[in-house]
């Protein structure tokens, strides 16, 4: 109810905007509004998509999206019992996308009790408390990772991340070295090179002053 009071509210001061300014027709986004079909998607979707330097329609076609994956989260959410596993870990790592935490977290933990030796799941769920700032649970599951598959490349580099934030340089520097080790076991790219670099010279750079 609470989602759905933001969403409305936003709308609404979106809409006054548009109306102020003169522009586009709300017409087809109204449509989608009061019947939320796949079809009446498609036919605003289509309608706004033309329209890409007004900045009007693009705001139109953004709610649709916020609107669309609402409504299909809300049915996987509806139809979650018959999800097999594999699809209940993607649904939680949507979740987990869009910073649905508290919605996901739960789905990661039923998980890691029906699939202790895991790893994965015990990572995602390390990266959601990480978000919250529950930062020791954050360690604890990440490392629950790690101690699941050794070679577990980008659960070092979250717990390296996680580390810099509870102020333990050492530790963080330690463990992303020892992840790079496993770099090229790694098949998923799910950490860029860059983001390593940035992560690694962020965290001597702390040493250093440290030092000094």
């Amino acid at each position: 109810m609470k989602k759905i009071l933001i969403f409305s509210c936003l709308f609404l001061i979106a809409f006054l905007f548009a109306a102020e300014h003169e522009v586009v027709d709300n017409s087809h986004f109204s449509e989608y509004q009061k019947e939320p079909t796949s079809e009446n998607f498609q036919k605003a979707f289509n309608h706004y998509s033309k329209q890409k330097n007004d900045f009007n329609a693009q705001l139109f076609l953004s709610y649709l999206h916020v609107m669309e994956i609402n409504s299909l989260i809300a049915e996987m959410e509806t139809n979650y019992d018959s999800l097999n596993t594999k699809e209940k870990f993607s649904y939680a790592n949507l979740l987990l996308e869009i910073n649905r935490l508290d919605e996901c977290l739960p789905i990661y933990e039923e998980l890691n009790a029906d699939f202790p030796a895991w790893p994965c799941p015990w990572r995602h769920k390390g990266e959601a408390l990480m978000k919250q700032g529950k930062l020791e649970e954050a360690e604890t599951a990440t490392l629950k990772s790690i101690e699941t598959r050794e070679d577990h490349f980008d659960a070092y580099i979250q717990l390296a991340e996680v580390q810099k934030l509870m102020n333990k340089p050492e530790e963080a520097l330690q463990n992303l070295n020892k992840g790079l080790s496993y770099y090229d076991s790694d098949p998923e790219g799910e950490v860029s090179d860059s983001k390593i670099k940035k992560l690694k010279a962020e965290l001597e750079a702390i040493l250093r002053k440290k030092e000094e």
